[in-house]
């Protein structure tokens, strides 16, 4: 419908939160692998930034370090997940990624997940986007 003054009224979002995005895959959602890759380009410039000095040292000795996600759509419900760096230099997301989100959650292959992260509680806050039709 046309405006009289020429300006849209519809709403959009401004300001995305959710600066990780990633379309699982099936590797993400194997029950066999229990593992997230979130990118090389992600973690160098979303991941690796909101660390403290001590966990990225941990990393770089490829030590695992714990990292809280709350899943913001069930219940604010916290999980204690693990960021590892394998020898070929990819971080991953490991631990009880496929009981605590995967599983619960029930994820498949093809749902859009989001990352945020909470600077103030010093954890990933956890989002599904979109569902696979």
């Amino acid at each position: 419908m046309d405006q009289p003054w020429g300006c849209e009224t519809g709403l959009s979002l401004c300001y995305d939160p959710w600066k990780i995005k990633r379309v699982l895959t099936a590797t993400d959602v194997d029950g066999g692998h229990n593992r997230l890759f979130l990118g090389s380009k992600l973690v160098r410039n979303l991941v690796l930034p909101v660390l403290t000095d001590e966990e990225r040292s941990k990393l770089d000795a490829r030590k695992r370090v714990e990292i809280n996600f709350c899943d913001v759509n069930n219940n604010m419900s916290i999980h204690t997940l693990i960021l590892k760096k394998w020898k070929c230099g990819r971080i991953v997301v490991i631990g009880n990624w496929n009981r605590d989100f995967v599983r619960r959650r029930g994820l498949n292959e093809g749902d859009q997940i989001g990352l945020q992260w909470d600077e103030y509680e010093h954890r990933f806050n956890f989002s599904v986007l979109r569902p696979f039709p």
